[in-house]
């Protein structure tokens, strides 16, 4: 199939096909038409030929019969004939023989049997029969001693018939060529005899043709058909016959031969000038069709670039419309496809490269941004910094006060950062649920780092979203080029490892070095070796003393996990705990912690001494339903009383999934467990939300106690927060307790128990009692060994390393 690379093209050959195919409709049945025409002309010329031929011999026949009865009514002749004078007779045959120009001349006699003939005349018997028999004086064919001759006989009259006169006159060359000159036809006389097969006695033909003719005319003859058509020698040839003179064993035959090829010739000289006309024809009318289908097709073509502009991305230029017609009814359909495709690109182009809930850039747009940073400060080597920012427990703020909350407290966040970029040229995108980036292009480290310290300061107020103040904390993560990366994935992935050790270590920015990196791969090979060491004993139980704040008397004692590595010696919680927690591992620990404590609490039950220990439980713990159970049955197997456990739960577990921390923390609660908040005020929670818990305890984070004698901040914080406290009916625990100025401080504003390194640091169990010995001797503090004390177990503790 032909393709075509333009619609003219295919226009013009659609219709010049056409074209074509109706004159060669028209010509194919006109050659046909014309070759029948032919045939019938060459009939009807051989039939004409045939009567022209009938009439010749007719008027023969009269010329002739004229001319002989003159010498049959010579007086002088039939006086002759009366007297039977052969010489006088003879004489004037002769005479009238040369008159007439016929070949033989003969009188015969009707009573005798007298025939008298010219000298060059030969007569039989069978031809004195053969004239008897044709006395009517008609033209009649015969063959005499072996040639064909035409007889015309008369009578003699005186005044009854006495005798006849015959003239013959020979078929010759001179008969054949008078007959083609009237018929144009050529004329072959045969001759086929006892003695020979046919035979040619003349014509007007070619040898070659009559020869052909001779060998075929047996076949033809046969047929007894009134008009014979044949091929001779290539040519079509239309045959009459006619048998002039037929006997047993004689058969003389004439045959008008009329040939096909002159009035093919003249038909076909028509034919090619109708072919040549109709060639012209359809030059002439490609010609126009080529000019019409180009003014049709131009206003298309025009379409069709403008098309080709718009798959090009050009969507600014309107498409002129200067026809009502179809192609302008395809303008205007390309106009508004035009204007959709813009839409639409102007809308991938947002999805592609902003953020829609922000409004911000994306990761692929920031990851170009930086790129074209790379790329402009590749000569001049000048540093610029990434910044990736993330929400610190953003999951339960959104799980608790719903996702339209969350979305409006990350288009907050987005928009404070946007408005406090250094410079008009700097990048802020969202790059993924609560993770933020910068691109501060002319920022070296110490002006990232004062950025850094500008967001936390603005973040340190409380955040108003949909009516209601929210504390938002931050973590960063810097990242320099070219120090830390001189590729965008690079400084991304730096700048989020170095935003990850800060999450871990509760920094509010960190600045990327080499060293987090191996960091981040002794961890992973610590979680690996940590799966061993839960099931190897190399987990240890430390004990940190916890007093009254008041009497100072001893209360019982936090416990904290120490893992003793084989290889790299102590480790410290800090080191392996956050990670146990992301992989799952922590929930085995705080299984061996609880087994422990509860081994701990039995051991120290047979001795005497009764106490209870409080085992913090993880977020994953909070979700687990089966919890209840296996306390239960730990207590039961060590024969412990409920309150000998104190669990402590901090405010991030409660928030990730609320509902369900709810329903666990109840179901312990049913079973008489004492409850305690751990690290308060690190988290989002208020008391008002507490309140609805059945805690008995809440723990205030060591880093509003630390330094609360230098700073009349953190000291109003912990006063508000134990008054808070107290009026929900809550026990309230100081962590962080570093000096004297501290514990007594904490005295005079009402705290109920503390715990920090002045009292005693995180110790060995069998250490304990070398402690309590001590402390009682230094506080001069009367204690019996039946009084119970209370320690709290607490597997992720620790954070800070013991001083």
């Amino acid at each position: 199939m032909i393709k075509f690379k333009h619609i003219r093209s295919r226009i013009a050959f659609t219709f010049l096909s056409v074209v074509v195919a109706i004159q060669l409709a028209g010509l194919i049945p006109l050659k046909y038409a014309l070759g029948k025409h032919a045939n019938e002309l060459a009939e009807e010329q051989i039939n004409v030929g045939e009567r022209v031929f009938v009439n010749l011999l007719q008027h023969n026949t009269q010329s002739l019969k004229q001319a002989t009865q003159v010498l049959a009514a010579d007086f002088a002749f039939r006086d002759a004939v009366a007297s039977n004078d052969a010489e006088t007779i003879k004489s004037a045959l002769e005479s009238y023989q040369g008159r007439i120009h016929a070949q033989v001349a003969y009188y015969i006699s009707n009573s005798e049997d007298l025939v008298i003939g010219t000298a060059d005349s030969k007569f039989d018997v069978d031809a004195r029969e053969a004239v008897l028999q044709n006395q009517n004086g008609t033209l009649k064919f015969d063959i005499v001693d072996g040639k064909p001759y035409q007889l015309i006989t008369v009578p003699v009259k005186a005044p009854d018939v006495i005798g006849w006169i015959v003239m013959g006159f020979a078929v010759d060359g001179r008969l054949a060529d008078q007959i083609k000159q009237l018929t144009h036809l050529d004329v072959t006389f045969l001759q086929k005899t006892a003695q020979h097969d046919w035979k040619l006695m003349s014509g007007t033909s070619t040898s070659q043709l009559s020869n052909v003719l001779v060998k075929t005319i047996s076949d033809i003859y046969k047929q007894k058909l009134s008009l014979h058509k044949v091929d001779l020698r290539g040519q079509t040839y239309h045959l009459k016959i006619r048998s002039l003179h037929e006997t047993k064993d004689e058969v003389l035959l004439v045959v008008l031969q009329g040939s096909v090829a002159p009035f093919t010739r003249e038909l076909s000289q028509l034919f090619q000038s109708m072919v040549v006309l109709t060639f012209m024809g359809v030059l002439i009318f490609a010609a126009l069709i080529w000019y019409v289908s180009r003014k049709i097709t131009e206003p298309i073509a025009e379409l069709v670039k403008n098309a080709d502009e718009i798959a090009m991305g050009d969507y600014a230029k309107e498409i002129d419309i200067n026809s009502s017609d179809e192609v302008g009814y395809l303008g205007k359909a390309l106009n508004s496809m035009r204007e959709a495709v813009l839409q639409r690109t102007l809308r991938i182009q947002r999805l592609a490269f902003n953020d829609e809930l922000s409004g911000l850039s994306n990761r692929l747009a920031f990851m170009q941004g930086m790129q074209q940073a790379i790329t402009r400060h590749a000569e001049t080597q000048q540093k610029f910094s990434v910044l990736v920012i993330n929400i610190h427990r953003f999951k339960p703020i959104n799980k608790t006060l719903g996702r339209d909350f969350g979305d409006d407290l990350l288009r907050h966040v987005g928009q404070v950062l946007k408005e406090n970029i250094l410079s008009e040229h700097d990048v802020v995108a969202r790059l993924s649920g609560d993770e933020f980036a910068i691109l501060l292009q002319y920022a070296d480290q110490a002006k990232a780092t004062q950025y850094a310290d500008k967001i936390n300061r603005i973040f340190d107020a409380p955040v108003n979203v949909q009516g209601q103040a929210i504390d938002v904390r931050i973590a960063m993560g810097i990242a320099l080029y070219p120090d830390h990366g001189v590729s965008e994935e690079a400084l991304l992935n730096h700048a989020e490892t170095a935003l990850h050790e800060s999450k871990v270590k509760k920094a509010e920015w960190i600045v990327y070095n080499t060293a987090l990196e191996i960091d981040q791969s002794e961890t992973l090979t610590l979680i690996s070796d940590l799966k061993e060491a839960i099931h190897k004993s190399q987990l240890l139980l430390y004990i940190q003393p916890k007093i009254d704040v008041k009497t100072r008397k001893t209360l019982g004692g936090e416990a904290l996990i120490r893992w003793v590595h084989p290889e790299k010696g102590m480790i410290f919680p800090d080191q392996f705990i956050p990670f146990a927690e992301q992989t799952g591992i922590i929930s085995e620990i705080t299984n061996w912690m609880l087994l422990r404590a509860c081994q701990v609490l039995a051991d120290y039950k047979s001795q005497g001494l009764h106490m209870s220990l409080a085992v913090n439980l993880s977020t994953r713990d909070l979700n687990n339903m089966e919890l209840p159970e296996q306390i239960a049955d730990l207590l039961k197997t060590h024969r412990l009383d409920a309150k000998a456990l104190k669990l402590e739960i901090t405010e991030g577990s409660l928030m990730q999934d609320p509902e369900r921390a709810e329903t666990v923390v109840r179901k312990l609660a049913a079973m008489g467990l004492h409850l305690a908040i751990d690290d308060f005020g690190t988290g989002y929670s208020s008391l008002a939300y507490l309140r609805q818990l059945p805690v008995q305890e809440l723990k205030i984070d060591r880093s509003f106690v630390m330094f609360m004698d230098k700073n009349t901040g953190d000291a109003s914080i912990v006063k508000s927060t134990i008054d808070l406290a107290h009026n929900l009916g809550l026990t309230v625990v100081a962590e962080g307790i570093e000096n004297e100025e501290v514990l007594g401080q904490l005295a005079k504003l009402g705290c109920d128990e503390g715990q920090g390194y002045f009292i005693g640091k995180p110790m060995p169990e069998k250490d304990f009692a070398i402690w309590l010995e001590r402390w009682e001797g230094q506080n001069e503090i009367d204690i019996d060994i039946g009084d119970d004390l209370s320690f709290a177990v607490n597997p992720l503790d620790g954070f800070n390393p013991p001083r």
